[in-house]
């Protein structure tokens, strides 16, 4: 008996392509179809101005997603890092990501995760980490006991005073959906910009 190769290629890859096929719609366009509660929100989600789009566009183009995730997972040590003043950052939730057309939810934590980053420092903190990361933050001594510095962030001090501004306006909305900046008996804690 004999095998005809070609039509057996044929065969398979249209089979692969189906099998990929209904793969994709099952992940992808049925969810949202299922429960609304992926695409829509109870809470007040927050609209982007044009200053933060193009922060986005920039944050983007920067390759910034490489090293920073924007997703706090269900583990302990995730809140307890990401978290403010003591307080345990919540994990994030689809309703965060609504008005996302872009998702920068990435898997490789380089730097800190910057779901929940937005009125933790001030604008001209954020304004300065770009100008010259390496100058920021603690000092820790390495193994001939000389000081180093901690980040190893590249500078952006080539982005124009403008495109830093954008950038730091998106970098300030990130987790600000939610209001979980509060103490144990829920009074706001102070935020460094409203």
């Amino acid at each position: 008996m004999k095998i005809d190769v070609e039509k057996s290629l044929l065969w398979t890859a249209t089979g692969a392509f189906l099998l990929f096929a209904v793969g994709a719609a099952l992940t992808t366009i049925v969810p949202p179809m299922v429960s609304p509660e992926m695409w829509k929100s109870d809470y007040p989600v927050h609209e982007y101005t044009e200053q933060e789009q193009r922060g986005i566009q920039i944050y983007l183009s920067e390759g910034c997603v490489y090293c920073h995730t924007q997703q706090i997972r269900h583990l302990d040590s995730d809140k307890r890092r990401y978290g403010w003043r003591l307080v345990d950052a919540p994990e994030s939730e689809s309703w965060e990501y609504v008005n996302d057309r872009i998702n920068f939810l990435g898997t490789k934590r380089t730097g800190p995760d910057l779901a929940r980053v937005g009125g933790k420092y001030s604008s001209e903190w954020h304004w300065a980490h770009f100008k010259d990361p390496r100058n920021m933050g603690e000092k820790f001594p390495n193994r001939k006991g000389v000081y180093e510095k901690v980040s190893i962030m590249p500078s952006f001090d080539y982005l124009t005073d403008e495109e830093i501004k954008d950038l730091t306006a998106y970098i300030q909305t990130l987790g600000r959906n939610k209001n979980w900046r509060v103490d144990k008996d829920g009074n706001p804690l102070n935020d460094y910009e409203k």
